[in-house]
């Protein structure tokens, strides 16, 4: 399930949220007037044009979580993600990315150990390799051919040759990774800047 809202700014006792749903209401006022009205928040204001809400809080008598829980409630969101509290600022898309990421790295590690010297591949080698390289094609741009996990996977695959299919799909997800790295620096520097 795609998340309600992400942080963009986050200290104690200050949080701004972006919450696409916002586009959907009309009656920001209402909206401002019933998290105000919540004990512990202090001042909250919408701006209903860019989807954000700003929200001022007593965090001695408040936490972040709880806020969280008003607002998954409000715009009718249950995260059950438990990588919630690490992945909460990271944007929705960049966020399945690592999830998809994570589950092809797992793949891989599994048909890694079980690689015997007298290798012949079987369903869960066959499997990483398609897990991986659906995590590599899924994210990014239009323009997938430039990506440097794609570039990096046709490279080694013309090296290593299709018997080292493992290999070439752990070397791609190790790129994949670094570019996810990258990209998330990337959006932590933009969203940085937004904000000033």
């Amino acid at each position: 399930m795609n998340p309600k809202f992400y942080v963009l700014h986050d200290i104690p006792g200050r949080l701004r949220l972006q919450i696409p749903s916002l586009r959907d209401k009309t009656d920001y006022k209402e909206i401002e007037h019933m998290f105000s009205s919540l004990k512990g928040i202090l001042f909250v204001r919408v701006e209903p044009t860019i989807q954000t809400m700003l929200i001022k809080y007593d965090f001695s008598h408040l936490s972040r979580n709880t806020i969280f829980r008003y607002i998954s409630i409000f715009f009718q969101q249950i995260r059950l993600d438990p990588l919630d509290d690490i992945m909460i600022q990271i944007d929705p898309t960049t966020r399945k990315d690592w999830l998809r990421t994570l589950f092809s790295g797992c793949l891989l590690l599994l048909a890694g150990i079980r690689k015997s010297s007298f290798y012949k591949p079987d369903a869960l080698v066959y499997g990483a390799v398609v897990a991986t390289g659906y995590t590599v094609l899924s994210h990014g741009s239009t323009d997938k051919i430039k990506h440097p996990d794609i570039i990096t996977g046709i490279i080694t695959l013309l090296s290593l040759g299709p018997s080292n299919m493992l290999y070439v799909a752990m070397i791609t997800w190790i790129v994949n990774v670094l570019e996810l790295f990258h990209e998330k620096q990337k959006f932590q520097t933009q969203r940085l800047h937004t904000i000033i």
